[in-house]
Order: structure tokens, then C-alpha cells, then sequence
């Protein structure tokens, strides 16, 4: 009923009917309600009782607080100050540093002024670079920075990716997510076709694929060109083969997007580093198995016998079982 037909309704009840009308009402009323709604005041004095206010919309952290609380965070962070004893940071602090991280995470993505969204981006990426480093070296007392967090890292990576795409013009965007995911570590339950398949989600169409395609090459080419440290030797030469593989993997999965395999596979043949041929053959072969590419993968396979090259056993067996069936199995062993 409408307001106007209760009250023509209730004109007509004595008080007694009134008082267990209300008081069976107020029964089955949720507590939440009453107390939203201030029943009890109502209740309590008819008269005085006016609507409440609605609520205003929560305003969002302020970002100059948060970006000096994430930066002097992040600068005792790799100074190891939530490791190592120091007196800057003491003892009982140092492993609230999960907590830290997780509420800083909440408190970016809760930015609302669109013109903090771009230093919001920027904060958020500078806290996803620390627990990348926190990967390779120990600036915290955790196994896993990401799992102690709570935040699987390609998660945390979309979320970086989602700020920036709203406020970088996309060839700058492109790039900086490709050099994210080339020169950023990973933790042991994230692969880079893991943190590729992140990237493609904001690349959804032909012209965005076409320009993360060019921009592989681009920077292919600039670490191509880079020199190596002679103080890392080995380290040096197989973090840049890296780099380089993983912009190879990542131009192959956009010409996939495209349903260009051909032009991926010459793209991968021509800028995939590895002295090895056969774990080159097996990289192609897995990509082409994880995009459901059964003729490329017979294809690619019967090449490389032609070629000299001896697949290992898993890609032996998938062959066989693929020939057998006219599938490709459901694992690659």
C-alpha cells in the first residue's frame, strides 16, 4: 500500500488496535533497520522525529597523505628496515609490513578525484615493483611477499594495468605494461604467460594488438642493443635472453589474437633466443598446445624432425597421442 491508503486504513482503529499494530511491527522490524532509521526516536517522541539526512557519498583517502606513507614505506622497505634490525623500524613493527601493504592497495583503488587517479596509478606500480623485488631479494620475512599480502600478483598487476588505462594514452600504456612485465620478477606461482595473458585483457582490439606487436619489436631491439654487465657475467647475458623471449612470447600471443599464426610463427622462429634448439622447439610447441592450435603443432613438430631436432619424450608423446586420436591430449606432459 501507498502511504496516503495506511493512513486511511489505520483512521479507523481505536488506540488498543494501534498500540498492537506497532508493537507487532516493531517485532519483526530487523535491528539494523531501527537503528538506520532511528525507530526508537520515532517511537519515543512522534513529534521531534524528522527524516534523516541521507547519507554523503564517502569521500576518498587524501593522496598526498598516501603518497608520503607509501613512499617513506617503501624506501625503509628495500633498505631492509622490515628485515634486519635497525632502529628505525622496531622490532614488534616489522611484520605488520603485510598489513601496511594491504591497506595502502585498498586505499589506492579507492581514489576517486579523477585527477589523482594518475599519481594513484603511480603509487599503486611503485608498491607492485617492491613486492616483485621482494621476489628475488629478501627485504621480508615471508616466503611469498604476494601471498603474505593476500593478493595473487597477477591480480595486483591487473589492478595497476586498470589505473593506468584510465589515464595513459595507450602507446604509452602499451609500453610501460610490456617493460613491467619484462623486467619485473615473479613469484613461484606466477608464470609471464600469466602476466602476458593480463596485458591482453586491456588490448581487446585488432589496432591496440598491432601496436603492442610494434612495440615488442621496438623494445626487442633496444636490449638487443643494450650492453651486458661485465660484473654479472652469466646472470647478465641470461636476464636479457629473458627480456627478449618473454617480448618474443607476447608479439606470438597478439598474431594469436589475430588469428595470424603463420606471421606468429615466423615472428616467434625469427626473435626467440636460445642456443638450444630443441627448448626453443618446445616453448613454440607449448604456446601453440595452450592456444588449441592442433595442425600448427603437427606442423611445427614434423619440421623440426626434418630438421635434425630430437623432441624430448612429453612432446613425443603428445605427438603420438594427437596422431592416434586426431586431438591434442588435454596435458602437456
Amino acid at each position: 500500500m501507498k502511504i496516503s491508503e495506511v493512513r486511511n486504513v489505520i483512521d479507523k482503529y481505536s488506540q488498543d488496535q494501534l498500540r498492537v499494530i506497532v508493537t507487532q511491527l516493531y517485532k519483526v522490524i530487523p535491528k539494523s533497520i531501527k537503528e538506520e532509521n532511528d525507530i526508537d526516536s520515532v517511537l519515543k517522541d512522534p513529534d521531534a522525529s524528522v527524516p534523516k539526512r541521507p547519507k554523503t557519498k564517502q569521500e576518498g583517502p587524501d593522496i598526498d597523505g598516501l603518497s608520503y606513507e607509501i613512499n617513506s614505506f617503501i624506501e625503509d622497505a628495500y633498505n631492509q628496515y622490515y628485515f634486519a634490525p635497525n632502529r628505525f623500524v622496531s622490532k614488534r613493527e616489522r611484520p605488520k609490513w603485510r598489513f601496511i601493504v594491504k591497506r595502502l592497495y585498498k586505499d589506492l583503488l579507492f581514489v576517486t578525484d579523477e585527477t589523482d587517479v594518475p599519481e594513484a596509478a603511480e603509487l599503486l606500480e611503485k608498491l607492485y615493483k617492491l613486492l616483485c623485488y621482494s621476489c628475488n631479494i629478501i627485504i621480508f620475512n615471508a616466503y611469498d611477499s604476494f601471498q603474505s599480502v593476500g593478493i595473487e600478483q597477477r591480480e595486483f598487476f591487473r589492478k595497476v594495468l586498470a589505473l593506468k588505462y584510465q589515464c595513459e594514452d595507450k602507446n604509452t600504456f602499451i609500453k610501460n605494461a610490456l617493460l613491467s612485465m619484462a623486467n619485473n620478477p615473479l613469484n613461484r606461482y606466477t608464470l609471464h604467460e600469466d602476466i602476458m595473458e593480463v596485458i591482453l585483457e586491456f588490448i581487446k582490439t585488432p589496432d591496440l594488438r598491432e601496436m603492442t606487436i610494434a612495440k615488442c619489436s621496438e623494445l626487442i631491439e633496444i636490449i638487443k642493443r643494450e650492453p651486458l654487465s661485465k660484473k654479472d657475467g652469466h646472470r647478465s647475458v641470461y636476464e636479457k635472453e629473458e627480456k627478449l623471449n618473454n617480448l618474443t612470447a607476447m608479439g606470438f600471443l597478439c598474431f594469436a589474437r589475430l588469428y595470424e599464426y603463420e606471421n606468429a610463427i615466423s615472428y616467434f622462429k625469427a626473435n626467440y633466443c636460445k642456443d638450444d634448439k630443441e627448448v626453443a622447439l618446445y616453448i613454440l610447441l607449448r604456446l601453440l598446445f595452450g592456444l588449441k592450435q592442433k595442425d600448427y603443432f603437427l606442423k611445427e613438430y614434423e619440421q623440426a624432425l626434418k630438421n635434425g631436432i630430437v623432441p624430448r619424450d612429453a612432446l613425443k608423446k603428445v605427438y603420438r597421442l594427437t596422431k592416434e586420436t586426431g586431438e591434442l591430449p588435454e596435458n602437456l606432459w
